[in-house]
C-alpha cells in the first residue's frame, strides 16, 4: 500500500509538473537607466533590496545603463522613484512576453532534419531543450562516440532529486593529462550557454573524427571535463514555470527559494555584488558551498588537481570576456595576470574573427564599475595558483533588448565563435 500510495503520488507530481503553466510577463517593460554617479547606483540597490520583484538584467553601475525589467504592478513606483532621484530611464521593450514568446520561436522540425542532415550532427542546435532531452543527446553522443565522450553523474543530486551529468572528453589515451573544466548554465536563464555547450562537444567530437588538427591537439594533450547544465533544477523551472528564473532552487522559506550558485563559491564569499534578502536573485546562500551544485563542481576540481591548467565559466550576456578578480571594488590583478591576459586576448581575437562580434575584455570593475564575490572563476583560481581561469558573457551586447532571450537562431553562431576561441587557447597554454 505504501509503494502504491508513493506511485500514486509521483504520477501527480508529474501530472502537476507537465500541466504547469509558464509566468506569463504581460504588461513587464524592459527599462535602460542611466545612473550619473555612485549615489544613483546605490539608490537602484537598494530599490533592488526593497522590491525584489524588480529584475535587474545588468546590474547599475555608475556611468553606464542598468537593464530592469519591472512588472506592471511597480512600474508607476518605480518610474516615480527615477524621476524624484533625477535618473534618466527610456523605455527598450513595452511588453516583455511578446520578446519571451519571440525567443521561444522553435524551428521546424523539416528545417532541423534538413540541416542535420548537412552537418552529420546527432543534437538539434537549433532549439533549446528541456533537461530531459539534452540528457538524452549526450547519451546519444556517447553512443556515437564511445572512445571520446564518456558520461557520468557528479557526486551529489540537486534539491529536486536531479542528476547533474558531466562528459568527460578525451583522446589518446595517457597518464595525468592536464584537464580543462567548461562550466554551463549555472544561471538557469541562460539557456544560450547550455546550447552552446551541447555544440562544442559534438563538434570536437566530429573535427576529431576528422582528423582536424587543433581539434587531436585539444582531446590528445588535455582531457576536456564539460559540466553541460550546472543548475539543473533552476533550468527546468524555467521551461516549467518562470521564464527568467536565475538561482537553484533551494527551499528557504514560504517567501524564498534559491540561491545564485554563482555567489556561492569560496572566493571572498558574501562581500559585494551580493544580497543577504533570501528572495534576491543574488543571494549567495548561507555560506560557501552551501548547494549540492557548487560542491559538485569544487569536489571535481578537487578530484582533478593538480593536472587542472584551465577553468572556463560560460554566461550570458554583454558580450565579454573576464578575467579575474572579480570581486574587488577597484581593479586589482592575480600574480598571473600578465600570462592571463596574453593568452585571453589572443583567444578574443578569433572569437570575433568569426562573424565580426565585438567583445569586450577585462575585469567586472574595470568594464563595468561592478564586483561580485563568489564566482567560479575567481575561486577556481584562488584554488589553483596561475591557473588560466576565465568567464564568458555570451551574446548578445550588453544594450539588447533581447537580453536572456536570445532566438535560437543565435545558438550556432554564438558557438562558432566561443569554439574558434578556445581552439585559439590549447596551443598557447602553458604547463603550471
Amino acid at each position: 500500500m505504501a509503494s502504491l500510495t508513493f506511485s500514486l503520488c509521483l504520477l501527480l507530481a508529474t501530472a502537476l509538473a507537465v500541466c504547469a503553466e509558464q509566468d506569463r510577463f504581460d504588461g513587464f517593460q524592459l527599462l535602460f537607466v542611466y545612473s550619473r554617479n555612485v549615489d544613483d547606483v546605490h539608490f537602484l540597490h537598494q530599490i533592488g533590496e526593497d522590491y525584489v520583484d524588480i529584475d535587474f538584467w545588468i546590474e547599475p553601475t555608475h556611468e553606464h545603463n542598468a537593464t530592469v525589467m519591472v512588472p506592471p504592478t511597480l512600474l508607476n513606483l518605480f518610474k516615480n522613484k527615477l524621476d524624484q532621484q533625477g535618473i534618466s530611464y527610456v523605455i527598450a521593450v513595452n511588453d516583455v512576453q511578446k520578446v519571451v514568446e519571440a525567443g521561444s520561436v522553435r524551428t521546424s522540425e523539416e528545417e532541423v532534419a534538413r540541416k542535420r542532415e548537412l552537418t552529420g550532427a546527432k543534437i538539434d542546435h537549433y532549439n533549446y531543450h528541456t533537461y530531459n532531452q539534452i540528457v538524452n543527446y549526450l547519451n546519444e553522443l556517447k553512443n556515437t562516440y564511445p572512445s571520446l565522450i564518456q558520461l557520468s553523474n557528479l557526486n551529489y543530486i540537486t534539491h529536486e532529486g536531479r542528476v547533474v551529468y558531466l562528459v568527460k572528453m578525451t583522446g589518446s589515451a595517457g597518464a595525468n593529462k592536464q584537464a580543462i573544466i567548461v562550466e554551463t548554465g549555472i544561471h538557469a536563464r541562460e539557456w544560450v550557454t547550455i546550447a552552446t555547450g551541447l555544440w562544442v562537444i559534438e563538434k570536437l567530437a566530429m573535427d576529431y573524427t576528422a582528423n582536424d588538427a587543433t581539434a587531436r591537439l585539444m582531446l590528445d594533450k588535455y582531457d576536456w571535463y564539460f559540466i553541460p547544465v550546472a543548475n539543473p533544477d533552476g533550468y527546468e523551472h524555467t521551461f516549467n514555470s518562470n521564464r527568467m528564473w536565475r538561482k537553484n532552487k533551494r527551499y528557504i522559506s514560504s517567501r524564498c527559494t534559491g540561491v545564485d550558485l554563482n555567489r556561492n563559491f569560496d572566493a571572498m564569499w558574501g562581500t559585494t555584488g551580493i544580497s543577504t534578502n533570501c528572495a534576491s536573485d543574488i543571494y549567495p546562500g548561507t555560506g560557501p558551498f552551501s548547494e549540492p551544485e557548487t560542491a559538485n563542481i569544487r569536489d571535481l576540481f578537487d578530484s582533478l588537481y593538480p593536472n587542472i591548467v584551465a577553468y572556463l565559466g560560460v554566461h550570458a550576456y554583454s558580450q565579454f570576456l573576464l578575467v579575474p578578480w572579480g570581486y574587488t571594488e577597484y581593479v586589482s590583478r592575480p600574480a598571473n595576470a600578465a600570462e592571463l591576459d596574453r593568452v585571453t586576448l589572443k583567444m578574443l581575437q578569433a572569437l570575433i574573427a568569426r562573424h565580426g562580434t565585438q567583445y569586450l575584455h577585462g575585469t567586472a570593475w574595470q568594464l563595468l564599475n561592478y564586483a561580485a564575490s563568489g564566482s567560479s572563476k575567481d575561486w577556481a583560481l584562488r584554488r589553483r595558483t596561475n591557473l588560466y581561469a576565465m568567464a564568458f558573457e555570451l551574446r548578445p551586447a550588453a544594450n539588447s533588448a533581447t537580453g536572456f532571450l536570445l532566438p535560437a537562431s543565435q545558438i550556432v553562431p554564438t558557438s562558432e565563435e566561443f569554439y574558434d576561441c578556445i581552439r585559439a587557447m590549447v596551443p598557447e597554454l602553458r604547463d603550471i
